[in-house]
């Protein structure tokens, strides 16, 4: 770890106000230089020598332990196998190994790559601002692996770290980073997901000094707020992130592939990688520019394409369809298309319909229909109030609040309004849905979605297997937006800097949780990121302090769930290797 393990325990006396105090303290050599790592008040001198005396003059019943001074408990499962994961990476080493140290009148004991790791290690486990960190930081295992004082774990030093950081540190990084991982788990040498999504940000609106968060069209419909885009690439295989980009959040998805292309998916080329490795899509993400620009860079693409690309394509019967039995039990239709060129890109196309899929658009659409129909009733009532009012409402504005009312997906392909218009004035309004035009569309559209490839080789269920792990890297996205562990909120920063490192301390802590989630299914147990870390939280160390100073760490009593994340993490190494008594659950 951090420092030797070898550490000496004593009983030192402090001086205040002229009287003196006994603490029970352990020591290391930090840097070469002798420090207090721990310690734990006992009380005024003379009253602890006193209670040593009177317990040395009563014998001791034989095999009685001595009497217990005091106790310390801190938190020990989700600290202490997060810091393991990121040393077993490299994560200090390499960033120090890129980013120079902080200048000689503000250098603390922890290094840059330190402070990185540790905010990523707070991301994952529970997050807090810089200012609540250090208060987080003493209630954990991390206070003796990585011993710092209170002020070294300031905000501002955190920020001080954070701005030596350079935009042209960011890229070697993330490639070292990619090859460690490369180098500890078996990725895929065929496909990558990519996807994008953003974050709200409270940053004012009248601050112009960052260029990053702007406004833009918000996934959480938070529109009214700037923003920040997210890029990332995770292994189709395990759903590792390998890479990302943080870049402004005005930039449309269409747009930012263009630039991603030669940074980040370049970076997550294996040093063996085929010829033309393979990068599936979502249909936010595609253009026939994009596939151009795919093509001319040396790579394949799997990507889902609007439907009305192929609109003759989407209105074959369901008979033509052919069975595919996929894994756990799930089954689609597939109908497929070889030979076909879309944008000026020989390639295959492929409709995937799947039942499950349908019923959900299905239903859907009808919450949508019924939402609507209430909204154009107040629309009507509100007509009719003006009317009565002799002020009625203009065609231009109830035509403008319709349009507002049936703008979402094919609710405006069977809607027929009728006004009842005298003069430019509205004085009444009907509407009816074509039912006939809402059976076709549920019959031609809906469960579907249209695959389109380069490699005219893969099979109808590489095809569709492969793009449904687009779900991994959307669960990355779920997991980074969850309030609770929560990994980018709260984001209490607003130039453009220290949201880049902020950016890269969410995407190591995404990376370590992974990892660990990977590990479980080996395992084959499944659990969610926020239950996983609430279990872990409750494994804690306690640290026992007799009278006569002698003192103990044991791993405090776990629950069955507990006690199986605890077996099946192997956390009873890492205790015995940090001095831990593991009691029997």
């Amino acid at each position: 770890m951090y420092y030797p393990l070898s550490i000496m325990s004593s009983l030192v006396t402090k001086w205040k106000k002229n009287k003196p105090y006994l603490y029970w303290v352990r020591s290391a050599r930090i840097e070469g230089k002798p420090r207090i790592v721990e310690q734990i008040y006992l009380g005024p001198r003379e009253r602890v020598l006193e209670q040593l005396r009177t317990q040395g003059s009563v014998a001791p019943q034989p095999g009685a332990a001595p009497p217990l001074r005091t106790v310390q408990t801190r938190e020990f499962g989700a600290s202490t196998l997060f810091y393991a994961l990121a040393q077993d990476l490299g994560r200090i080493d390499l960033i120090n190994a890129h980013v120079p140290p902080a200048p000689a009148r503000r250098r603390t004991s922890l290094s840059v790559g330190h402070s990185l790791v540790l905010a990523a290690i707070n991301r994952t486990i529970w997050p807090t601002s810089k200012r609540a960190f250090a208060e987080w930081y003493a209630g954990t295992v991390l206070a003796r692996l990585v011993p710092a004082a209170a002020e070294e774990l300031s905000s501002q030093r955190f920020w001080d770290h954070m701005h030596l950081f350079e935009a042209h540190h960011f890229a070697p990084i993330q490639r070292e980073l990619l090859t460690r991982i490369r180098e500890r788990f078996p990725l895929g040498e065929q496909f990558l997901v990519y996807d994008t999504t953003n974050y709200y940000t409270f940053i004012h609106t009248f601050n112009r000094r960052p260029s990053l968060p702007q406004r833009g069209r918000n996934t959480q419909k938070r529109h009214d707020l700037r923003q920040l885009s997210l890029a990332l690439v995770v292994d189709e295989e395990r759903g590792l992130p390998l890479s990302y980009r943080c870049y402004a959040g005005n930039v449309t998805d269409v747009v930012a592939l263009g630039a991603s292309l030669s940074g980040m998916i370049c970076q997550g080329l294996p040093p063996q990688a085929p010829a033309r490795l393979t990068v599936i899509l979502d249909k936010g993400n595609v253009s026939f520019d994009n596939f151009k620009a795919l093509h001319q860079a040396q790579f394949s693409f799997l990507a889902a394409v609007p439907a009305g690309w192929v609109r003759s394509l989407c209105q074959v019967a369901l008979r033509a369809y052919q069975p595919l039995a996929l894994a756990q039990g799930k089954r689609v239709k597939v109908y497929a298309q070889s030979d076909t060129r879309l944008g000026g890109i020989d390639g295959k196309l492929l409709v995937s319909f799947s039942p499950t899929f349908y019923r959900k658009q299905v239903r859907t659409l009808d919450l949508l229909q019924q939402k609507a129909d209430r909204h154009l009733h107040a629309l009507r009532a509100s007509i009719q109030d003006a009317v009565v009012r002799k002020r009625p409402r203009t065609e231009g504005a109830v035509r403008r609040a319709l349009h507002q009312l049936v703008r979402h997906d094919r609710l405006n392909d069977f809607f027929s309004p009728t006004l009842q218009v005298d003069h430019g004035a509205v004085y009444d309004l009907q509407w009816e849905w074509d039912r006939r035009k809402k059976r076709q569309i549920k019959h031609h559209d809906l469960g579907k979605t249209v695959l389109f490839t380069d490699r005219q080789e893969l099979s109808a269920h590489r095809m569709v297997a492969a793009y449904r792990h687009q779900a991994k890297v959307e669960d990355m996205f779920r997991i980074s937006k969850s309030r609770r562990p929560g990994l980018w909120w709260p984001a209490h920063h607003w130039t453009d800097s220290k949201l880049s490192v902020h950016a890269l301390s969410c995407f190591v802590a995404l990376l370590l949780s992974r990892i660990i989630l990977l590990r479980l299914q080996d395992r084959h147990l499944a659990i969610g990121v926020g239950l996983l870390t609430e279990r872990l939280r409750g494994i804690e160390e306690a640290l026992v302090v007799y009278a006569n100073g002698a003192a103990q760490r044991v791993i405090t009593a776990r629950s069955p769930e507990q006690e199986e994340l605890f077996v099946a993490l192997d956390l009873r190494t890492l205790a015995e290797q940090l001095g831990n008594t593991v009691l029997k659950p």
